[in-house]
């Protein structure tokens, strides 16, 4: 009679440890894989988001499309100007191109083997695939910024680049995550030699407000 309560006592606890083990293995594997998977996930929408943009909108386009170049009878740069239209124009293709990126790559699927998620090296590529989707993007922001800075000996670079932030639904195995995934993609740039002109019509600007340039250097 001791002994069977005792089995008894040694099976609840064995049951009570295993099912802990089981909950503790359940969580970390579901961290990791969501970990990994959103990993995956960013770099496959960072990889939709610029190739769309390179194809439909970088390659046709030039510094002198988007900034007008104001100069003095003594031929010295004394002012930038972004063109708006033209701006708004690119900002709009984008938008399209990306779409029309995700919609392409609908059918596309990451997988991921379970070695991978154990973080061993020696498991790595190994065991059954979990398969990870990125849904498309349900929301695309789409914004135009500038920067300056020194290329040199009284030169100045004028970099113009595109941010694109993309709200993407990721689906792992009896999970779904929202993410917000940020790419910024070079536009156009070009070299100012001798003096920097001293003010510049900002390129998220609406009212054409000049700005003084020093404000907007790299240090």
């Amino acid at each position: 009679m001791y002994y069977r309560r005792k089995a008894k006592i040694i099976v609840f606890i064995l049951i009570i440890i295993l099912t802990a083990s089981f909950i503790f293995i359940d969580y970390r594997v579901k961290a990791s894989l969501l970990e990994l998977a959103r990993t995956q996930a960013e770099i496959r929408t960072m990889e939709i988001v610029t190739q769309a943009v390179c194809d439909k909108v970088v390659g046709e386009t030039e510094y002198k499309d988007i900034v007008y170049i104001h100069k003095d009878d003594q031929g010295r740069i004394v002012m930038l100007q972004a063109n708006t239209v033209i701006l708004n124009q690119l900002m709009a293709r984008t938008t399209k191109a990306i779409l029309q990126g995700f919609k392409t790559s609908d059918a596309d699927q990451i997988r991921i083997p379970l070695g991978q998620i154990t973080g061993i090296t020696l498991l790595a590529g190994k065991g059954p695939r979990f398969t990870v989707k990125v849904i498309p993007a349900s929301q695309i922001y789409v914004a135009v910024d500038d920067k300056f800075e020194q290329a040199g000996i009284n030169q100045t670079r004028h970099r113009i680049y595109m941010r694109v932030k993309t709200r993407i639904k990721m689906a792992v195995p009896f999970m779904y995550k929202d993410l917000n995934v940020v790419t910024t993609i070079p536009m156009a740039e070009t070299i100012i030699v001798g003096n920097v002109p001293q003010t510049y019509v900002n390129l998220n600007g609406s009212d054409n407000t000049l700005y003084p340039l020093s404000n907007h250097k790299e240090p």
